[in-house]
């Protein structure tokens, strides 16, 4: 999966919410706004920075849009196993990637080239999300939101090397400190004593086996985002979006039937807040693909971190679900260090990109 010239393209925040933007240059990473041609330069810079405040707009709409995805995750956890709730997001997904591509005019099987990388790009991304969806049932919302906000972290290091792209020492050190907060979010008993109570009778070993999940969960989507960069250009992000919605479809319930059992759903209720799993899903996607196309990268990043912050109040408010001490720590250092990766891949690509053209 090595690809030339990968060095010089940045890496952003990654989950299984990845943006799949063309940016041109063989890659879906973030797409940096331009100015539109104007006779004056004022009026250029004031219709560029309304695009900028319009993209980081929509890009919080998308980072609602996903955390309202988890929240009715959450909400249907308490009824339906996990990979009940993929097939009914997949569904939903397939079916509206399918219309978006009937109306962008786009082939849903992509070019014969890459419908390899598609497939496996499928394949991972939702053995990724089954596996999200899972911490989600058994954890606080903001725990497994927090948790799988780990793979940027493992982007880096995946996309260093497979991809050749550079991984600094201070990538190391941010990569390190996400992984200490994940210590502080899942509070093992061996190094936090034997008191902390857990939600419904759960287990320790419950209890870890969910954040476990979430970790592998963050790398299969750190996998998911270097399979992109590796298709580059090569297929329409509605493309990704059928792709990813049909094959959860066909393997969840392979999970659903071997590891859980199916639950009929039952009222208007039931259905609604599995249907409104995928269309969440969905359109946060379609949000967050818009808002890349006119907010800087660097902003941009930031932005993403309002899905831990949503998560955060969804689980107060709503779910009644409030973090200790040694949780909220463990989110500020996690948000803190990828937010800070993000930036620095920026501004190393900027760096470059202005040497370049001196």
């Amino acid at each position: 999966m090595t690809g030339s010239g990968s060095s010089h393209q940045e890496i952003v925040i990654a989950t299984e919410t990845t943006p799949l933007v063309n940016n041109g240059n063989g890659g879906y990473a973030t797409v940096q706004s331009t100015a539109t041609s104007s006779s004056s330069p004022a009026h250029a810079d004031h219709a560029a920075r309304r695009k900028e405040v319009v993209g980081l707009l929509l890009m919080t709409l998308s980072a609602l849009g996903f955390s309202s995805m988890s929240l009715f995750v959450k909400l249907s956890g308490a009824s339906f196993p996990s990979f009940e709730i993929v097939l009914a997001r997949s569904i939903v997904q397939a079916v509206l990637g399918l219309i978006g591509c009937a109306i962008f005019k786009v082939n849903p099987l992509g070019k014969p080239g890459v419908r390899g990388w598609l497939f496996f790009r499928g394949l991972v991304g939702s053995l990724g999300l089954a596996l999200f969806f899972y911490s989600i049932t058994q954890l606080p919302l903001a725990d497994a939101t927090v948790v799988f906000f780990l793979s940027p972290a493992f982007t880096a290091i995946l996309a260093a090397v497979v991809l050749g792209e550079s991984f600094t020492l201070f990538d190391g050190l941010c990569s390190v400190m996400c992984l200490f907060g994940v210590v502080l979010v899942s509070k093992p008993q061996f190094l936090f004593g034997g008191d902390a109570k857990l939600p419904n009778g759960q287990t320790e070993a419950q209890r870890l086996m969910a954040i476990f999940a979430a970790l592998i969960g963050a790398m299969m989507s750190a996998v998911a985002y270097c399979t992109v960069r590796k298709i580059g250009k090569g297929a329409h992000f509605m493309v990704h979006v059928v792709y990813f919605g049909v094959i959860s479809t066909l393997i969840s319930p392979i999970g659903l039937l071997t590891l859980q059992k199916f639950v009929m759903p039952h009222g208007w209720y039931e259905y609604s807040v599995l249907f409104l799993v995928g269309l969440m899903a969905f359109a946060g996607q379609c949000l967050l693909n818009q808002g890349l196309q006119l907010a800087p990268a660097g902003p941009g990043t930031l932005m993403r971190m309002n899905d831990v912050v949503f998560a955060f109040l969804f689980g107060i408010f709503i779910l009644h679900e409030y973090p200790d001490f040694y949780s909220i720590l463990g989110a500020i250092v996690i948000v803190g260090m990828t937010t800070a990766l993000g930036l620095h891949k920026w501004f190393l690509h900027a760096g470059r990109s202005a040497f370049t053209r001196k």
